[in-house]
């Protein structure tokens, strides 16, 4: 009994730096994209939901923004910022106090 309670107890403490380490790839970036109707948001939407590594996507069509969540090891900022420009919108990366400022409360 000893025995299996001590495997399990390694195995539990082997299982979380495998977690941590996952949680160190995801990133958010945040885009001023020239975006100005439901159509845009769906048009990003459907070209970003199959680029691998992407999380999640969220829109603000009052600031004009998109925040992607993302797996880092996946996909870079850069080639997102590339597949939207391909879409036919202008593109320009926030900094992360701007974009904290735009997405709101």
């Amino acid at each position: 009994m000893k025995y299996l309670i001590t495997i399990c107890t390694v195995l539990l403490f082997m299982a979380k730096p495998i977690e941590a380490q996952e949680k160190n790839k995801i990133e958010t970036c945040t885009f001023s994209v020239s975006i100005d109707c439901q159509g845009c948001i769906d048009t990003i939407t459907k070209d970003l939901a199959f680029v691998k590594g992407v999380r999640d996507l969220l829109f603000s069509l009052e600031e004009k923004t998109v925040a992607v969540t993302y797996r880092n090891d996946k996909v870079n900022k850069e080639a997102l910022a590339e597949r939207i420009k391909k879409l036919g919108y202008k593109v320009e990366e926030l900094k992360p106090k701007e974009a904290n400022q735009n997405l709101g409360p």
